[in-house]
This record gives structure tokens, C-alpha cells and sequence, in this order.
């Protein structure tokens, strides 16, 4: 699959665009009367027809007293439109307009792949699948509920029907303004019962239908989970977890956890276009979107989305970035900048060029955790200070024992999110976890030292938000040590330095203080998410030193496949990252 997806041409929408979808698309599938009782409702559209479809549907879903807890509104496009166009189209929907702008403020840019959209506190979730049909819909993971078949694209081809009706639960409905002859032998073919009986709209024609069985009430069940380790994956899981209504005990070893960690959020690019660089585009907006919500509602998360330079290492590397940057990246989500432009974004000399991530950002790791958990309330009990000694299943149950046996919590879900100690309680699993240990160093503030944006390449140097500057951080191998060094903080100084000459002119390494923490890596640099092969069991963890790109994400994927709800990531990129893959 290409890069990036071209984007329609501007045009601007049919008139009765939203009455027309309501018409064909909504009451063709016996909306919204059909998703009353369910917990979850799922609707997979092929075109995005302008929003029309999904903005008729959120709109419905608000003026239902009898809504699900959760719409999943899925749309398969091979040329979405670029933000700007979308804007000024639905202008012309002054009925949805909050709507409408809640979409625009969302839209992506136009990179191929899955990129997971949550309006309403979640309760409307758009997966926006940006390329052919043909590339994307083999990729989706979802039971669908309805179908809104639009008349674009090559949703039409015998392939791509024949992964709807792969996607088709029980008793799902279609519903199509293309009522060939071709494209109802196509349904069939497939498996679809096409209904006789409808024909006509007011607009034109019409086509509709069943997948063969009988739907099931799919009502709210009881669903608790264990999550072991308190850290930045297990909050994160835990938080998107009760998002779903899951009651979630979370166990760390730790009474607390220590201040510190400002880290920073970009994405990876790479020439070949490896599957770390795929999934960390959808992770990155993702982690963006998510972190705006957090403040958005009201959580007091630190952070500031204040762009990151990354520079290039001396000798030919600015070159290769170069060459990167010119595989089509839209320069909001990614630019080459030469070393003139980087002196300007830094506002100060720098050694050569680099990448401009425009919608880079820092963000405070505690505060993070702290506003995941307040979000999720009661639904999460904490059980922190209680070092669980070994994991035990039985009778459908997962237990979490401490040193003398006793259970600390037991649910039928386990989740590892305990860093490299996951390898301990799941020995079978042959997690390839190392911890690295890692040593950031702060400085203090100084007019000297102005720097609004974060820069990065050998290490980082990031804005704090009391004041100062976080540089970083030492990567060692075998070092258990968890005390903040004075050659540590030399390591550190030169890193910046490397970046910034002369950003650290008069800094002693004795008079810093710091932050260590330990990573945990995996050598194809890949998070680890997902079931694990016992029933019941799921690990998250592997985050490297990334985890502020990859948890979010990551905690919204396993969260959405314990739930029974479709996948953020494509079939492939979640294989990628699933903790089965250790055991091939």
C-alpha cells in the first residue's frame, strides 16, 4: 500500500445530501430502531460521501433516548478529502454544524492505513480506513451490523463484497443507492439476500438486504479484568478498559510512582516503510487526539503540543532523511528542513537539517497516569503496594498471588502490563523483554537557554513545564541501578550539546538533578499488545523508549478486541505487535 492516499477532488455535496442519507442509508437498515438494546452497534460505509452517512448517523444516535453505549461507524475510502475541502462542504449542513466541526478538527491528514477517531467521551468512534478497498477491507477486524454500500471506489469488486459478507454478523442489513443489476448479483454471490421489495427513493434508486441468520441482542454484560503493573501501559489500559464498562483491579508492587519523566511524542519514518513506521503513524495521531481529550474534559494532563525537531547526525544521514521525507509525507505530518530552517524553528544554531514533526509534542508521564485514572473513576480499584509473586488460572478464573499464595485480585481477564517482570509471570510466553536503563537530567531555568520546542537525535532536549529544560537520556544495558549519577548527567550534557552547541555553557554535572527509570525493549523495536496464548491472559508492555507513542494506542486495541469491538489496526500491524509472535 502506497505512503499516502490522494485526496477527491473539492466539490461540495448534494443539497439533500443529509436527508438523503437518512432516507437510504439509515432507515434502509431499520435505523435506529435496530440498534436499540445493543451495547455496542457497528456500521461499516464504502465512500465517505462528504460525512453525509456518518453525520446522519451521530445525529440520530444524540436524539435517541434508546442509543447504544458505543457507535462504531467504519468508512472505507481510497480518496478522502483534505481538510480545507471537508470544511467548506459541510458548510453547507447548518443543522450539524458542532458536528461537522467536530469532524474537521479530527480529520487526518491523508496517510494510508486506520486511523481511530472518539467523539462524544467514545461513545461515537469513527475508523477511518484510508486506501483501496481492496488493500484496506482484508485488513479489518470487526463484526458489522449494517452496511451503507456507497457508489464509489472499488468497493464493488467481487473481492471487496466478498470481505463484507466475511465482516456480515448474523441478521446484518445493507442498504445502497446503486441498485444495478451487477452490483445485486454481486451481494448475492456473496452470500446476501437482496430485498425484492424495495426500489425507489425520492432521489433514486434504491437497494437493501439481509446477511442470512437472525441478529442477536447484544445487551451489556459484566466484564472484569486484573491489570498488573500501575505504570503507563497498565493505566492507559485500564482507563480504556472502564471506558468499555470494565471493572478493573490494578496491582503494582509500588506505593507510588516517582515524579519525573517528561518524554516526547513523534512518529518513525524509514525508508522501506517497515511495519514500526506504519503503525506508529496511526499510533502518533491517535496519541494526539487522545491526549487533547484528556485536557479537553477537564483532566489536568500536563503536555504541550509544541512541534519536535529532529536533527540529523553528522555524515550522510541528513541526506537519507531527505530521501525519506520526499516519499510523500504531507508536510503538517512530517517536513525535511534544511539546516537554515532548522536554525529558525530552534531559534538558535543548530549543526545541520533535519525533520519538522509539526504536531510533536512533550508530555509530563505522572500526569498522564493521573488523568487516565481519574477519567476511568471508580470502575478501577487500585491495589498498589502488593508485589504479585506468580499468576494461576483455574476454573475460568485468573488469579494474581502473592508471596504466601493468597489471591491479591482475580478476574477472568489478566492483563501484564509490568514492564520486563511480564516475562517472570509468563514464563511460556517467551517475551523478548531487556530493561534498559535510562537517566534523564534537568536543567534548570536560565534566559540563556530559550527554548520553546523540543529538539531531538541523539537524545532530546524538551521544554519542562515548572521552567528548565529535560535533557536526555543515558541508554544502559545491564544496569539495575536505580540512583541518579553525576556521569549520567556528563552523558547527558554532551547530548544536548551535540544538538544545541553551547546550550549548556556553564552546567556542571554535580549540581543537576534527574529522573531514572528502565525501559523495556524488544529487539524489533516493536510494543507488545495483545492475548497472549492461555485463554484470558493479554500483556502490554514492550514500549521502549516510546511509550508515549505506542500505550495509547495500544491500551484503545486491546481494550476495543476484549470488548468484541472492531480493531484500530489492520490485521497485519496488530500481528506485528502481538505477543504470539514470540512463539514462532
Amino acid at each position: 500500500m502506497a505512503l499516502v492516499v490522494p485526496v477527491s477532488d473539492a466539490r461540495a455535496p448534494r443539497p439533500d445530501g443529509l436527508g438523503y442519507a437518512r432516507r437510504l442509508f439509515l432507515a434502509g437498515n431499520g435505523l435506529p430502531d435496530r440498534w436499540h438494546g445493543q451495547d455496542a452497534f457497528t456500521i461499516l460505509a464504502t465512500g465517505f460521501e462528504m460525512g453525509a452517512p456518518f453525520l446522519a448517523a451521530w445525529e440520530a444516535l444524540r436524539a435517541d433516548p434508546d442509543r447504544p453505549r458505543r457507535l462504531h461507524f467504519i468508512v472505507a475510502e481510497p480518496r478522502p478529502p483534505a481538510r480545507d475541502d471537508l470544511r467548506r462542504a459541510l458548510g453547507a449542513w447548518e443543522e450539524v454544524d458542532a458536528l461537522s466541526l467536530a469532524l474537521v478538527r479530527a480529520w487526518p491528514p491523508p496517510l494510508a492505513g486506520f486511523h481511530r477517531l472518539h467523539f462524544d467521551a467514545g461513545q461515537v468512534i469513527l475508523t477511518l480506513l484510508l486506501g483501496p478497498a481492496r488493500d484496506t477491507l482484508p485488513q479489518l477486524e470487526a463484526r458489522v451490523d449494517a452496511f451503507f454500500l456507497g457508489a464509489g471506489n472499488d468497493g464493488w469488486s467481487p473481492e471487496a463484497v466478498r470481505e463484507l459478507a466475511r465482516l456480515a454478523t448474523p441478521g446484518a442489513t445493507f442498504a445502497s443507492g446503486v441498485a444495478t443489476s451487477g452490483a445485486r448479483t454481486a451481494l448475492i454471490d456473496a452470500g446476501f439476500r437482496a430485498d425484492p421489495g424495495k426500489g425507489m427513493d425520492s432521489a433514486g434508486p434504491i437497494l437493501t438486504g439481509t446477511w442470512p441468520g437472525s441478529a442477536a441482542v447484544n445487551p451489556a454484560s459484566p466484564r472484569e479484568a486484573v491489570v498488573i503493573g500501575a505504570g503507563l501501559a497498565g493505566s492507559l489500559c485500564a482507563e480504556r478498559l472502564a471506558s468499555r464498562g470494565w471493572s478493573v483491579q490494578l496491582v503494582d508492587a509500588r506505593e507510588s510512582r516517582s515524579a519525573g519523566a517528561v518524554g516526547l511524542v513523534r512518529p518513525i519514518a524509514n525508508l522501506r516503510d517497515a511495519p514500526n513506521a506504519q503503525a506508529s503513524r496511526s499510533a502518533f495521531l491517535y496519541a494526539l487526539q487522545h491526549f487533547a481529550a484528556l485536557q479537553q474534559e477537564g483532566y489536568h494532563l500536563v503536555w504541550d503540543r509544541c512541534g519536535v525537531l529532529q536533527l540529523a547526525s553528522p555524515g550522510d544521514e541528513g541526506a537519507r532523511m531527505q530521501a525519506i521525507a520526499a516519499l510523500g509525507y504531507p508536510a503538517e505530518f512530517l517536513a525535511f528542513v534544511d539546516q537554515a530552517q532548522a536554525r529558525v524553528l530552534a531559534d538558535r544554531e543548530v549543526p545541520g537539517p533535519g525533520w519538522w514533526f509539526d504536531g510533536g509534542a512533550w508530555v509530563s508521564q505522572p500526569s498522564l497516569a493521573i488523568a487516565s485514572l481519574a477519567r476511568a473513576g471508580e470502575r478501577v480499584v487500585k491495589r498498589l503496594g502488593q508485589r504479585v509473586e506468580r499468576i494461576a488460572h483455574a476454573d475460568g478464573l485468573w488469579r494474581a498471588l502473592d508471596g504466601r499464595g493468597g489471591a491479591i485480585a482475580t478476574a477472568p481477564v489478566l492483563v501484564l502490563a509490568n514492564a520486563v517482570d511480564a516475562k517472570r509471570l509468563h514464563p511460556e510466553g517467551r517475551f523478548a523483554l531487556s530493561a534498559v536503563r535510562g537517566q534523564l537530567t534537568y536543567l534548570p531555568p536560565d534566559p540563556r537557554r530559550k527554548l520553546s520546542r523540543i529538539v531531538s537525535g541523539n537524545g532530546y532536549v524538551a521544554p519542562l513545564p515548572e521552567g528548565g529544560h529535560c535533557v536526555g537520556a543515558s541508554y544502559a544495558h545491564d544496569d539495575a541501578d536505580e540512583t541518579v549519577r553525576a556521569a549520567d548527567h556528563r552523558e547527558n550534557l554532551a547530548r544536548a550539546e551535540s544538538l544545541l552547541p553551547g546550550f549548556t555553557a556553564g552546567m556542571h554535572p554535580m549540581g543537576l538533578t534527574g529522573w531514572t527509570g528502565f525501559r523495556a525493549t524488544v529487539p524489533d523495536r516493536m510494543p507488545v499488545f495483545g492475548a497472549c496464548a492461555p485463554p484470558g491472559l493479554y500483556a502490554a508492555t514492550g514500549l521502549g523508549s516510546r511509550g508515549l507513542l505506542w500505550a495509547p494506542l495500544g491500551a484503545e486495541l486491546l481494550a476495543s478486541v476484549l470488548s468484541g469491538e472492531p480493531s484500530p489496526l489492520p490485521r497485519d500491524l496488530r500481528g506485528a505487535i502481538s505477543p504470539l509472535r514470540f512463539l514462532s
